[in-house]
């Protein structure tokens, strides 16, 4: 494509990667690591420099800030809570807004990639990826740890009578204590990790992998910039079509654009650029350039729950983010980095083998803390803060292997429209049964012995729903997707069912890949932040070695 002819800003780059979110920052320092290589990071979103952002805790004050949110709607499911769902903008992008929850997902979710017929992505090259990047000195650690990579990794701090008892409860339903819960092939329960620093700081993916190596020559990071589709010509990408202060900019890859913009972002640019089902792309008017029909299905979203309760005997932690006490921690997290405001997020995670088939295979996340959020109840007769100062103790949780599987579809050939989010969660009756039973195994724990002295009333549902139906009509109103979203452009073999290759290449387009969460056949079981960096280290030695 002769760029020049077009009258726009022209820059040349050797890659182009679409997305400063968790996998593009790892693919920006990787591949401009060789000073010989030209690489532009592009990012709609802003700098996220905020002092909410870098404290882990504070994120629930931006919450939905459209500056660092960006909402995609969520097609209605008839007798079930609607909602909008929400990944990070700007650089960083989810790493700076999520939960800071760090899980690496269990061997077998990768091998069963391999089995697929994806060579070179078994638990073998993906823990070597993990060593690669960790940075985690704490004390238990299990030998594939790393230490000394860019992205710090953290434990949990907190301490108290209620987390010893709830530890024991974990323990009446057969998980062990682990010292460290991202051990391979192992249920149980152990201490959350987090993306947060030794200096309580989080640690996003722009602050851990760009930030430092910002100084290169040969690496140009390009903010407040909406990519509107990418150029193709003759079956090869050769650049992107962009938007910045209200003005049009084209940047030429002379060997590859990446999309790294996320489950939703990545099949809603290859559809803006004719990369797709071609009858629906025919349909909002967008020329088709290859019909691949995978594009924005296989969508896979753990759901996800919590169950509150009345806590006894104990003041519990909401009360340290009310009144006086608030801003004492803030005092405190500004001077010594360290007390509530430094962590979010539950302090103990538990993994949970339910189905039977491999019992290191666990296919339930579950965690607890004595702290209670507004139920969706009083959230609707009630708007505002989702802060209760009622004491409370709180299990939340994810089914970590759902059956059912949904999709992204464009809305309209405009890249200002958000796609369309379809979850389809329960569309299998696997799923429902996997959320009662998930239900049942929270209620257990909390009415478990150990606990007798702290839990008070069930909050919602209530203890006076008992059957199975009468569950699955409440949790209907609770679940929702976990935002590990996974599948949307999936490797495989098959043109026909997959839009990418095991080297994450677009099928039937040159000079193109994908590189996220949205290339992930199946889920990975937790949070999806660290494997996101996990594939995209391993996507950067494969772009490497072609």
């Amino acid at each position: 494509m002769d760029f020049e002819k077009l009258g726009r800003s022209v820059n040349r780059f050797d890659y182009v990667i679409v997305g400063a979110g968790s996998a593009g920052c790892v693919l920006a320092n990787r591949l401009s690591a060789d000073p010989a290589t030209s690489v532009l990071l592009v990012e709609d979103g802003g700098d996220n420099d905020h002092p909410f952002i870098n404290m882990a805790g504070g994120f629930i004050k931006i919450m939905g800030n459209p500056e660092y949110f960006r909402l995609f709607p969520v097609k209605p499911r008839e007798g079930m809570r609607p909602g909008i769902s929400t990944y990070g903008r700007g650089l960083g992008g989810s790493s700076a807004i999520n939960g800071t929850w760090y899980l690496t997902g269990m061997p077998q979710d990768y091998d069963s990639w391999v089995d697929l017929g994806l060579a070179g992505w078994g638990w073998d090259e993906i823990s070597r990826c993990y060593s690669r990047f960790e940075d985690y000195r704490e004390p238990g650690a299990h030998p594939g740890r790393g230490r000394g990579g860019e992205l710090q990794v953290t434990a949990s701090t907190y301490n108290s009578p209620v987390l010893d008892a709830l530890i024991e409860g974990f323990g009446t339903q057969g998980m062990p204590w682990l010292d460290d819960v991202t051990q391979p092939r192992a249920h149980g329960v152990g201490r959350s990790q987090y993306t947060v620093d030794r200096k309580g700081k989080r640690e996003t993916s722009y602050k851990a992998f760009v930030k430092p190596v910002a100084g290169r020559r040969n690496l140009t990071i390009a903010t407040h910039t909406a990519v509107k589709r990418v150029l193709l010509e003759g079956g090869k990408a050769t650049g992107i079509l962009c938007e910045a202060d209200g003005a049009e900019r084209t940047y030429a890859a002379n060997r590859e654009v990446i999309l790294s913009a996320g489950v939703y972002g990545s099949p809603q640019l290859l559809q803006l650029s004719g990369i797709g089902p071609g009858a629906a792309l025919k349909e909002l008017g967008i020329a088709v350039v290859k019909d691949l029909p995978a594009v924005g299905q296989n969508l896979c979203d753990h759901q996800k729950f919590g169950v509150s309760f009345d806590l006894a005997n104990h003041p519990g932690t909401n009360r340290e983010f009310f009144g006086w006490r608030l801003y004492r921690n803030a005092l405190q997290y500004f001077l010594t980095g360290t007390g509530h405001l430094a962590r979010v997020g539950m302090p103990i995670t538990g993994l949970v083998a339910s189905d039977g088939v491999d019992p290191e295979w666990p296919d339930f996340q579950v965690a607890a803390a004595p702290f209670a959020m507004r139920t969706v109840n009083e959230m609707a007769e009630k708007p505002g803060s989702p802060l209760t100062p009622k004491p409370g103790l709180t299990f939340s949780g994810y089914h970590l292997r759902p059956r059912s599987r949904g999709s992204i579809t464009l809305q309209s050939p405009d890249f200002r429209d958000a796609p369309m989010v379809d979850p389809t969660i329960w569309s299998d009756p696997y799923d429902v049964a996997k959320a009662i039973e998930l239900f049942k195994l929270f209620r257990a724990i909390a009415r478990s012995e150990p606990l007798t002295n702290f839990i008070g009333a069930e909050r919602m549902p209530g203890d006076d729903v008992r059957d199975d139906e009468a569950i699955r009509r409440e949790l209907a109103k609770m679940v929702e997707g976990g935002l590990h979203g996974t599948g949307t452009c999936s490797m495989g073999t098959d043109e026909a069912t997959s839009v990418t290759d095991a080297k994450c290449r677009v099928h039937g387009v040159a000079g193109l890949r994908v590189v996220d969460c949205s290339i992930m056949p199946t889920p990975v079981s937790g949070n999806t932040n660290s494997p996101a960096m996990a594939v995209a280290e391993r996507a950067a030695e494969l772009i490497r070695d072609s």
